[in-house]
């Protein structure tokens, strides 16, 4: 019988090419990779296989036994329960493309050790899809108002902010493998594991909600495996001095890109779905896991390699203290076009809001206040028909330009190519001139949807309840409260408008001879670029 370590050299010295012909990656990488290091995952695939069936049958279990038995789902805070329904599709997507990611490093990577990482870790990721999708199919059966968890896979497309989760997650599994495996794996799962799988456990565990911290938990035990297979091919990338100066670009977009969508969408969760149950808030615990855990250690023991804290970290930290505020802002005065309801705020949320974030009823506070007044629907008002001029959309991130503060953005538009293009930032601005062939035909969903009156969108999204007149999305959460209905939507008159077609004379990027984008200036016109 030989030892472990001969069981497992075993494994890794049967590999997976075929000695009789050439190996073609499908997914080609700029990277030099050593054929031979440190292995990240030293365990044999049988008993993985073992422990990860026995950790399914303790949640399935718990699941089937319990939950159902006791309808604990439906004592759950109903606010919290809304933020999931705007969660799980994203997060399910996330680990679609997680596993895409793998399939393609495991093509791609001619190294033994880190390959049978990548193997376990692709399982792994199979593994937290089906988990995530068993917890929609429970709360649509089991949650107080089960309707659109079982729309949120089916619309995400349509949704304005589940698609910008989409373009951030594709970072996991289109361009080159390595640069998908550091925005999954170093900064996707090390960077925000925390906030995303133990921040919303707690919040969730606070908020009655018994169901999604067992399997957030579960899930949260294999991403320490996860880092380790990160760390492993950061260190890889690292042992050959050439590839520096294109890592530390890819490090830079990756963050940027995992950042713009994350941190807003996990403060909205925490913060306002949360309904202030804790005793932090979301932005003083992203300074302890990402600025002080992720930059201060995991980063600072790479910088004697050369690898620095990202590019755009700065301008992150600087918006990340309003940015959450002001997704909600806009979130919840476009309600009527998502399918989860928005929860009023209670006068002690608003006390804690202000508590922790000094400053945020001066400007916030207003508005909702005013939403609170014009959740019925004889006031014959949505909020988004109050704002002076609809927001464009960013032609990199996807999101709407509003950031940091609706009132105080850092928006621009340009013009290239003979369209027009806005961006939220000067970091997503520097993102689309370096890469310019990759984001200028994404169509973002008010030019999907432009010229479209809120009544046919509502009906032809299929954001109707089961009696095919009352609309999913709600302005409260309370049952004694009168339901918005496709009739009162179609009262308002609203039309959904591209307002960047109208923007005239917008400063021109041109190409470079290397392929990336500059604002053109008058010593560009003399050379004629």
């Amino acid at each position: 019988m030989p030892s472990l370590v001969q069981a497992h050299d075993r494994v890794k010295a049967v590999e997976w090419t075929p000695s009789y012909v050439e190996h073609q990656p499908r997914y080609p990488t700029r990277y030099k990779l050593p054929r031979k290091t440190k292995d990240p995952f030293r365990t044999l695939v049988r008993e993985y296989l073992t422990m990860e069936q026995e950790k399914d049958d303790r949640q399935y279990g718990g699941f089937e036994d319990v939950l159902s038995r006791t309808a604990r789902s439906s004592d759950a805070d109903l606010g919290w329960l809304e933020g999931l329904k705007l969660a799980l599709p994203i997060v399910v997507y996330a680990e679609y493309g997680a596993e895409k990611c793998q399939s393609m490093l495991v093509d791609t990577v001619d190294n033994a050790e880190l390959r049978a990482g990548y193997l376990a870790q692709a399982m792994d990721e199979r593994r937290h899809l089906n988990q995530q999708m068993y917890l929609l199919r429970h709360f649509a059966k089991n949650a107080a108002d089960p309707a659109g968890f079982d729309r949120g896979m089916k619309v995400r497309g349509d949704n304005i902010f589940a698609r910008a989760g989409r373009v951030c997650f594709d970072n996991f599994y289109v361009n080159d493998p390595i640069e998908c495996a550091i925005s999954l794996q170093v900064i996707g799962e090390t960077a925000y594991t925390n906030p995303l799988f133990v921040a919303l456990t707690q919040v969730a565990a606070l908020n009655g909600d018994h169901a999604t911290p067992g399997v957030f938990l579960s899930i949260q035990s294999d991403e320490a495996r996860h880092m380790a297979n990160g760390y492993a091919t950061l260190a890889t990338v690292l042992s050959e001095p050439d590839n520096l100066p294109m890592l530390q670009q890819d490090f830079d977009r990756s963050f940027w890109k995992q950042h713009v969508f994350l941190d807003p969408l996990i403060s909205v969760l925490f913060d306002y779905f949360g309904r202030g149950k804790m005793n932090k808030c979301y932005y003083k615990l992203w300074e302890e896991w990402v600025a002080d855990d992720w930059v201060g250690n995991y980063i600072g023991t790479l910088e004697p390699f050369g690898l620095q804290v990202p590019k755009y970290f700065g301008e992150a930290a600087e918006r990340l203290k309003w940015s959450g505020h002001t997704a909600a802002m806009v979130a919840a005065a476009s309600w009527p076009l998502h399918y989860w309801r928005w929860p009023s705020m209670t006068p002690q949320h608003m006390e804690w809001m202000e508590n922790q974030y000094p400053g945020w009823y001066d400007i916030y506070g207003q508005f909702w206040e005013a939403f609170s007044c014009l959740e019925d629907p004889s006031m014959e008002m949505i909020p988004l028909q109050g704002l002076s001029q609809r927001p464009f959309f960013c032609r990199t991130c996807a999101l709407p330009c509003v950031f940091p503060k609706i009132d105080e953005s850092t928006e621009r538009v340009r013009q290239y190519n003979g369209r027009n293009h806005a961006f939220c930032s000067n970091a997503c601005e520097e993102i689309f001139c370096q890469q310019p062939e990759r984001y200028e035909a994404t169509i973002l969903w008010d030019e999907l949807w432009d010229g479209t009156s809120l009544e046919e969108f509502v009906v032809t999204r299929d954001l109707l309840r089961a009696d095919g007149k009352t609309l999913i999305a709600q302005p409260h959460t309370r049952d004694d409260s009168h339901m918005w209905t496709v009739d009162d939507v179609a009262r308002l008159n609203f039309e959904i408008t591209d307002p960047i077609k109208d923007v005239k004379d917008a400063p021109e990027l041109v190409k470079q001879p290397d392929g990336t984008l500059v604002l053109k200036t008058d010593e560009l016109v003399g050379t004629g670029a």
